[in-house]
This record gives C-alpha cells, structure tokens and sequence, in this order.
C-alpha cells in the first residue's frame, strides 16, 4: 500500500550532481537528497535498464539523471520502497533489500527526513509549519 506522505515540495526539483561514495549514490537535488544504500535500478516504462550490480551502473546513473526533473514519488508503506519518476519517462527504484541495515534516506533541509530502515520498516520526520496568525495579518493592514 502507498504511504500518504506529502512529496509535493521535491516535486520540479532538478538532479543536481550524482555524488559516489563507496559505491553508493546520493542524488543531490535544489532542495533535498536521496542517498540509496540498497539495491536500485532504473528502468523506462517497458524495460529495467540497469541495475546496482550492473557494470558501469554508477557512471551511468549520474550520465542518465543528472538535469533531470523530479515529476513524482510513490512510497510503499512495507516494505518502504521508494519510486522516483524523472521527465521522459524515467524511473529510479530504490527497493529495500536488508533486515538488518537502513536502505534509503530522502531528506531536505527543512526538516524533512524519511529513511527506509531495518526489517523494511521506515520512519519519518516532517517540518512543522507555521500558518501566520490571524493578528499578524490585521498588523500588515496597519
């Protein structure tokens, strides 16, 4: 089942740079990271492309998203997959594989925090906002 977390802010952000650590990728947008520790591949509407294993995977996927614009994200509840969908068709899974280490995070700077953890569970930090008072607005009419 999809989770009801609100991705919207991570949507129209650009992949900025592809960054390798370790042979495992960070996804740096305008406003936010993914960083994939499981296995991952990237596929089109018909077929998967590459995989994590895949030789050349890791140059291939900063060659192939780099520019891209992020247009949506579907998050499974368990296990705590994560699909995300580029312009032109392109799709980045990241699919928990591990009982025992963390598979993914997706953060942004605000406070946003959702990581993929042990046993395919996820746990989730979101922002709080503050609406502006209904006194503030009767200042700015002053």
């Amino acid at each position: 089942m999809n989770s009801t977390i609100d991705f919207s802010r991570f949507l129209g952000q650009v992949v900025k740079d592809v960054e390798i650590d370790n042979s495992t990728p960070s996804l740096k947008f305008n406003f936010g990271t993914l960083h994939v520790e499981c296995f991952w591949r990237v596929r089109n509407r018909e077929y998967m492309r590459y995989g994590k294993l895949d030789q050349q995977a890791l140059v291939r996927l900063r060659q192939d998203l780099v520019g891209r614009m992020i247009t949506r994200l579907i998050h499974t509840d368990f296990p705590s997959d994560l699909q995300v969908e580029f312009d032109g068709e392109l799709y980045l899974d990241a699919i928990c594989s591990s009982a025992e280490t963390e598979s993914w995070l997706l953060t942004r700077p605000d406070g946003f925090f959702l990581v993929a953890g042990s046993s395919g569970r996820y746990t989730f930090w979101e922002p709080e906002f503050e609406e502006p008072s209904a006194s503030a607005d009767l200042q700015e009419e002053e």
